[in-house]
């Protein structure tokens, strides 16, 4: 799977790419140990999908299906004016 970040002496830096110009300083990201948690679920989880974007949408709209007072639907809310 594609790293959109960079380690460079055990710092993440953000990806040059994703700017169309680059960037001039690459700003250090923070390292934190819940994102990195969340980010190894969602790799694996991705893997156990053969990492296909169809797959994944299937197999979420299915759980979603599965599981609708999982769901938050709320009435819109009225304008300010």
């Amino acid at each position: 799977m594609l790293s959109l970040n960079r380690y460079v002496d055990g710092t993440v830096y953000a990806p040059d790419d994703l700017h169309p110009g680059g960037t001039a300083n690459v700003t250090p990201c923070v390292s934190d140990a819940i994102v990195d948690e969340v980010r190894a679920i969602r790799e694996a989880y991705a893997e156990s999908l053969g990492n296909d974007p169809a797959a994944i949408v299937a197999d979420l709209c299915s759980r979603q299906a599965r599981h609708p007072q999982r769901l938050v639907s709320l009435a819109p809310r009225p304008v300010d004016k």
